[in-house]
């Protein structure tokens, strides 16, 4: 008797605890609006980092992984693929010696939430590159890019550029 007692007591403390705990635990939170003006304003910086050859700026919208994670940045196109951040801003550092235009047609913009820290973005765009001015060709692609939700704010985790012609 004593030990169903006890044991009922237990229970009792758990459940309680736990009815507490969810009393005080956050509110979950949503993707809302504001997250996909901040998703579509991340990528904005992202097209006009790249158009203005800023590594510094360009390295500013794309995620960061934790200490104890694995680098979330993966840039994959036809032609290459790049694998980590460090990876990714290497490539752009010699792409920008070049001719480089990330022209995306903002009307075009589709932002698809996975889920509260995680959404798609879609994007036609213009891409110019080359060389040099001589050299430069201009192609449409469909670029699409996953953003995730950080400490600092929307970040560019991933960006996979589909030519459409």
């Amino acid at each position: 008797m004593r030990l169903q007692k006890t044991l009922a007591s237990v229970i009792v403390t758990v459940i309680l605890g736990a009815v507490n705990a969810t009393a005080y635990a956050a509110a979950p939170h949503h993707f809302t609006d504001k997250d996909r003006q901040e998703v579509k304003d991340v990528f904005l910086r992202q097209a006009a980092a790249a158009t203005a050859h800023d590594i510094v700026a360009f390295e500013q919208v794309l995620a960061s992984a934790p200490a104890d994670q694995p680098d979330p940045i993966a840039f994959v196109a036809r032609a290459y693929q790049f694998w980590g951040k460090p990876a990714l801003v290497e490539h752009f550092k010699e792409t920008f010696k070049g001719v480089w235009k990330f022209e995306p047609d903002v009307a075009s913009i589709k932002i698809i939430p996975l889920t509260a820290d995680v959404a798609e973005l879609y994007a036609t765009t213009q891409i110019t590159l080359g060389a040099s001015d001589a050299t430069a060709k201009t192609a449409p692609f469909l670029v699409y890019e996953v953003a995730v939700r950080t400490a600092k704010g929307w970040r560019i985790a991933a960006i996979v550029p589909v030519a459409a012609k």
